[in-house]
């Protein structure tokens, strides 16, 4: 007889990694969805006309206009994504499971022995190891291999291995199991997220298999557990008799049975559904305990000793099988576990409900502790209650076709389709591995279980990728037919973004908000939608009916301040801002109350704040945060150093790409505002080529720094390039540089074009520029030039030559465009015998 003294001292070991695969279970069960298919906001920009800056010219003020951004949040899903991580906890608790189940069977009787080996056999012909090429050039070589190993070290113990204890055992298989892994690891032609996808894929079927055997194991543990709670107590008065056990099991028997009816869907109470893989926990756990009552039935073939160790093993393999079909949301797998769940907790358990009637009934009605030697039969035997279950599972298997089996195949094409389509997302070049990613789905979703959410999100994660939308559209629509999925509707909705398609996606998102009318997501989203219409109205019910289902919430706190400023209602947008204080992850609300305080306050006055110290590269929502921060700290030279770092920051990231411009852009106004003319300027000037409207935007704003310097007929010149680019406000502009800078005849012509053009909002100011620019000698404004002030310094330090000359050094570098100091700079070097340092002041003016 082997020693099991090992086991009996050590017994917590398995237990302890069931009870952590079972965790494991049960935290997929409630993340798994989210991993997978991830709830994501998207941010919508709208822009809105702001004003930067008035400039004083002649009897007008010219704007500095620029735009601002409104962002809007909407919903939609990522992914699926693939988990790697999930198919390494799955495999490596499958890995650990095979050392110990190895090592246990190797020390029974040789039925047992072989009754134990056989499956691990078949386990190593599913996982398709030898698709990874371990060992090129021969096919099953590494099939034959791990057979061979572990096999032959399983056998090698069995039959010489005697005073081998349970240690050295471990030891053994153990080390095999590790070595193996290395290998397949260590020369694999795939990466090791792709090895272990593909592992768990091809161990689908194994898994579904010891799931399976688990659950017929445990199938009458419930029923078990009631018989337990009736006859437990001390005291024959606390004990129950045969009418309340009846009730009790009829109960849970009637519930299983009505879920069966009713295709899955049983309602219980606070909007919590039946669930046949919940009702698995308390099975498994009155199982492991109830394991030594339970030895009459298995002690003649396997020990107490064994029959421990290897059940908690089963348990850990089977809950992290379980674990990995609910980490990556595979329908069709949980379809089929919850359907033979409940299958065999239903036909176990009423078959087991009838031995206990038959066997112990009186014995019951006696109040009698027939829990202790309820699998010692008198009449029925208890295999007999098996029989007769598996007779229910198989019949109604054999009325549904064997749905079992192709819901089991689903799910792993499924996952060969997940694992194909991470490979093309890779090697997008590849044709041919998006085309075998789309037959696996295809035959997942279109052959063996028809529409299945997870077979056509897959495939419409391809379309996607592959900009196919109208196939998109096709897969997303399939899987709708099987049963609302409010995900799926978001989605939909997003897809309908032309204008032609608009009742399209209204009547999805109407349909949607039907099922599910307490979704926020979806009344947001409808909220949104009829943004593109005219329906202000309806806008506005609906936002209002998102603040009442998710009251204070980040999406509905954004899309109001977003509604209110877009319609002009400043006011009310105002007032409902006090009330919200956003949070450091919140930059599309931050963004709008910082647009509304740009559009609020006069130019100059709205409050500064700090940069924000998130990450580094920009989405659109952190854009328009930083974009309007950047706005209000133009106008405010103390702030000019932090802000200008972020930007500097933020435009030396190659994911910052796309905002690149705006960022330079945002670099110039600050330089601009904090007095570093000429570093504006040149930041600025890469902006200005081309001949794009975009061009022209900031050809005008350069222009008119040139105008507040002074320089009127540069500003006139580049005006002129501005104008002549469709920058409509640079016309007045340019009349009044060519007035100032002595081109009066000129300046007229350009009024009265502008007076006779066709844009007739631009006659009346042509008309009144022609007025105002008919003197003869207009009279420049007199504002503020850039330098007077450091001139002023020069000057009176020009007994100082070595101060002075430092100082026209520094005015030079700064105001080259001030045509005073220019001239007292040269006017100086010439008095100081430097005629080429005044040459050089005179070239830079």
């Amino acid at each position: 007889m082997a020693d099991f003294s090992f086991w009996r001292r050590s017994a917590a070991w398995p237990v302890l990694l069931a009870l952590l695969a079972i965790g494991l279970a049960g935290y997929y069960y409630f993340t798994g969805e989210a991993a997978t298919l991830p709830l994501v906001l998207v941010p919508h920009l709208a822009p809105v006309p702001l004003t930067l800056d008035s400039v004083l010219v002649g009897a007008t003020y010219l704007p500095v206009p620029a735009n601002g951004y409104v962002t809007t949040l909407t919903h939609d899903f990522a992914g699926p994504y693939t988990q790697p991580l999930a198919a390494a906890l799955w495999l490596g608790t499958l890995a650990v499971g095979l050392a110990g189940w190895l090592a246990v069977v190797s020390m029974l009787r040789r039925p047992a022995f072989i009754a134990g080996t056989a499956p691990v056999i078949f386990l190593l012909m599913s996982l398709n190891i030898d698709g990874l090429k371990v060992i090129s050039g021969r096919e099953q070589g590494f099939l034959l291999l791990s057979i061979v190993l572990l096999g032959g070290a399983a056998f090698g113990l069995h039959a010489f291995g005697e005073r081998v204890g349970i240690r050295g055992r471990l030891l053994v298989f153990g080390g095999l199991v590790a070595a193996l892994v290395g290998l397949i690891f260590s020369r694999a032609d795939l990466p090791a997220a792709a090895t272990l996808l593909h592992l768990a894929a091809f161990a689908t079927p194994a898994g579904a298999g010891l799931v399976a055997a688990l659950v017929l194991w445990v199938g009458f543990e419930n029923v078990r557990a009631l018989l337990w709670f009736n006859t437990q107590a001390e005291r024959p008065e606390g004990r129950f008799g045969v009418a309340p056990l009846v009730l009790a099991s009829l109960l849970y028997l009637g519930a299983l049975g009505f879920y069966y009816w009713n295709n899955g869907d049983v309602l219980l109470l606070f909007g919590l559904h039946l669930d046949p893989l919940v009702l698995l926990l308390p099975a498994v756990l009155v199982g492991g305990l109830g394991l030594p009552q339970r030895l009459p039935s298995y002690g003649d073939w396997v020990p107490f000793a064994a029959a421990r160790p290897l059940y908690w093993l089963l348990v850990a393999v089977a809950a992290a099988a379980l674990a990995y079909a609910l980490a990556t949301a595979n329908t069709p797998l949980l379809a089929a576990a919850r359907e033979f769940s409940n299958l065999a907790l239903l036909g176990l358990g009423g078959a087991f409900l009838l031995y206990v009637l038959v066997n112990f009934g009186t014995l019951v009605q006696r109040r009698l502790r027939v829990y202790r030697v309820v699998f010692e039969p008198r009449c029925l035997p208890l295999y007999t209650v098996y029989v007769l279950g598996l007779s229910v599972i198989v019949l109604v298997q054999l009325r549904n076709n064997w749905s079992l089996y192709a819901l089991v195949q689903a799910g792993q094409y499924n996952q060969l389709g997940d694992l194909t389509r991470l490979q093309s997302e890779t090697h997008p070049d590849d044709l041919t591995l998006a085309l075998l990613a789309e037959r696996y789905y295809a035959e997942s979703s279109d052959v063996l279980d028809r529409f299945n959410r997870a077979g056509q999100l897959g495939r419409a994660a391809l379309y996607r990728v592959r900009g196919q939308r109208q196939n998109e559209l096709n897969a997303l629509r399939r899987a709708t037919r099987r049963q609302p999925d409010a995900k799926l509707s978001l989605r939909l909705a997003a897809l309908y973004s032309d204008p032609a398609d608009f009742f399209e996606g209204l009547e999805v998102l109407r349909q949607s908000r039907r099922d599910f009318p307490h979704s926020a997501a979806l009344t947001s989203d409808l909220a949104q939608f009829f943004t593109r219409s005219a329906l202000t109205d309806s806008v506005a019910f609906y936002l209002d009916q998102t603040e009442k289902l998710a009251p204070g919430s980040y999406v509905s706190q954004t899309n109001q301040i977003a509604f209110l400023t877009r319609q002009g209602l400043l006011a009310e947008a105002q007032k409902l801002n006090t009330q919200f204080k956003p949070n450091a992850n919140e930059p599309a609300l931050r963004s709008n109350q910082l647009l509304l305080a740009l559009l609020a306050a006069p130019t100059g006055r709205a409050a500064t704040t700090a940069p924000p110290t998130g990450a580094a590269v920009l989405d659109a929502t952190a854009f328009a945060e930083v974009y309007h921060g950047v706005l209000q700290a133009a106008h405010q030279p103390a702030q000019f150093r932090p802000w200008f770092m972020k930007l500097q920051q933020l435009s030396g990231q190659p994911e910052n790409a796309p905002y690149y411009e705006q960022l330079l852009f945002l670099q110039a106004l600050l330089l601009h505002g904090a007095g570093q003319e000429v570093a504006a300027r040149q930041t600025l000037a890469p902006l200005t080529a081309g001949t794009s409207s975009t061009a022209a935007y900031y050809q005008y704003l350069l222009g008119v720094w040139q105008l507040q310097q002074g320089q009127y007929a540069t500003a006139a010149a580049q005006l002129g390039l501005a104008a002549a680019h469709g920058m409509a406000p640079a016309y007045p502009a340019r009349v009044w540089a060519l007035a100032f800078s002595g081109q009066r005849d000129s300046a007229r012509a350009v009024a009265q074009r502008l007076a006779a053009g066709p844009d007739s909002t631009q006659r009346p100011v042509g008309q009144q520029l022609a007025a105002l620019a008919a003197p003869q000698n207009p009279t420049a404004p007199k504002q503020p030039v850039l330098g007077h002030e450091l001139l002023a310094q020069a000057r009176q330090a020009e007994p100082d030559p070595k101060q002075a000359t430092k100082l026209y050094q520094q005015l030079l570098a700064t105001a080259p465009f001030n045509e005073a100091a220019v001239l007292a700079a040269a006017h100086f070097y010439t008095a100081q015998r430097q005629p080429s340092d005044a040459y050089e002041a005179l070239r830079l003016g």
